[in-house]
């Protein structure tokens, strides 16, 4: 019974939102979608969903190692799967695949790796508001000075980070002394002394930011092939917006929930027909979906058993 209660929530979830936003117009509208769409911006965003991550990998093997160079195979094998989980599994559960396959593919501790998964998360979430924040102010969402408010929230969240950084660096070594959880503490938090040079922090930054920009590119090249109705910051507002909703412990099946009403409830606010804003969302979830699903399995299908640190992450 505790293992159908998460099932059920989560199709509960997703019933309700597909219930809110399937009107019978959309569902005519989405059959006449599939005949109609541009194939070439949908392919080129299935692509970028893939090249996105890749550049995770690479931030993950950043702040294991602390080295900037590009990630193993396996590594990129492991960020496809932790992906393909998160998709699959309700309620957020896929994201206990990182530690696990970390370990159990590349030797590295449960702590480490859990800590390493914490930070990159506090990472995007700050990348993400930034974005929303941004593409809210270029969309003049709060007129007046609002917009200026909207701008300084914006930059501010983009140099979180950085701060996170910082204080997790100088911390680390008072959390390292506490009794009893000592160790766990220092384990949990060696990703924050992988990133404490100036070259590794940067990059660690810089890649969440770049990685979230090609998620942004990928909603902007949707949107453009299945409606005429949603500029680009709109797009890139509605991305934000849905990557915020899909970060919450309360998802649906396959990721189909809340994520797309977030997108809808931002696009519509930005000026898009309600119709068009339903549409979109379903596409780009079609798109990411199809990715997680293909890729992770691919990489499923080739992952090798290492038990050791001799496969690294940055080799």
């Amino acid at each position: 019974m505790r293992r159908l209660l998460p099932a059920l929530l989560a199709l509960g979830v997703t019933a309700v939102c597909l219930w809110f936003l399937l009107t019978p117009q959309i569902l005519a509208s989405l059959a006449r979608l599939l005949a109609e769409a541009s194939p070439l911006p949908l392919l080129a965003a299935f692509a970028l969903v893939a090249v996105m991550q890749g550049l995770r990998a690479w931030r993950f093997a950043v702040m294991m190692t602390g080295r900037l160079a590009l990630p193993g195979a396996e590594l990129v094998r492991i960020a496809f799967q932790l992906n393909f989980w998160n998709f699959v599994l309700p309620f957020r559960l896929g994201e206990l695949s990182y530690p696990v396959l970390m370990n159990r593919r590349l030797g590295y501790g449960l702590l480490h790796a859990t800590g390493v998964l914490l930070i990159a998360r506090l990472f995007d979430l700050a990348v993400v508001a930034a974005i929303l924040l941004g593409a809210a102010a270029a969309l003049d969402l709060w007129p007046g000075p609002g917009r200026i408010v909207l701008a300084l929230a914006a930059l501010g969240s983009a140099l979180a980070p950085f701060g996170l950084a910082v204080a997790g660096l100088a911390l680390r070594p008072h959390m390292a002394r506490l009794p009893r959880i000592g160790d766990a503490a220092a384990r949990l938090t060696a990703g924050f002394e992988a990133i404490g040079g100036y070259a590794a922090g940067l990059a660690a930054v810089g890649l969440s930011l770049v990685l979230w920009l090609v998620f942004g590119l990928a909603a902007i090249l949707v949107a453009q092939a299945v409606v005429a109705t949603v500029p680009p910051a709109a797009a890139m507002l509605g991305g934000a917006a849905g990557n915020v909703a899909f970060a919450l412990p309360i998802n649906g099946v396959a990721g189909i929930g809340p994520s797309q009403a977030a997108w809808v409830a931002a696009t519509t606010r930005a000026g898009v027909p309600w119709d068009d804003a339903v549409i979109s969302a379903l596409a780009l979830h079609a798109v990411v979906l199809s990715n997680a699903l293909v890729c992770g399995a691919l990489a499923m299908a080739t992952s090798r058993r290492p038990q050791n640190r001799a496969s690294t992450a940055g080799n």
